[in-house]
């Protein structure tokens, strides 16, 4: 093994590791929502508790996970998508989807919708879901 190839070797990761942190965010997931199985509708157990930025991080990340799960064949959704799955007002959720999309958390796509940054899962629900 040459020099090069001993130093990328420490970004290896075993699967039963990353399955580890899937099965922990999973857990912590289910605290607040669960994915309803026929429609892949997004069910919040606390809504009323969760402030308007962690709902939208929770809405768009259950509908990631029903996607991966065949649920869904979209996980993205508009600004008039997201208001009406969270029975809020737009103008009420422009201004924390700024700040989610502006930590990275939210993608905006060039469809004019929004996604979660799949790969900081782990990051939003450390950030907002201690």
């Amino acid at each position: 093994m040459t020099d090069e190839q001993e130093i990328l070797k420490k970004l290896l990761v075993d699967e039963k590791d990353v399955v580890k942190e899937l099965v922990s965010l999973v857990e912590k997931a289910k605290e607040i929502f669960v994915i309803e199985k026929s429609s892949g509708k997004i069910i919040f157990k606390n809504f009323g508790e969760l402030i308007d930025a962690q709902r939208i991080c929770a809405l768009l990340s259950g509908r990631y996970f029903a996607s991966k799960l065949g649920i869904l064949e979209d996980h993205s959704l508009g600004v008039t998508e997201i208001a009406k799955e969270l029975g809020r007002p737009k103008t009420a959720l422009s201004g924390p989807i700024k700040d989610l999309t502006k930590k990275g958390f939210v993608i905006q796509l060039t469809t004019r919708k929004y996604a979660i940054a799949y790969h900081r899962i782990k990051d939003i629900f450390d950030a907002y879901f201690k």
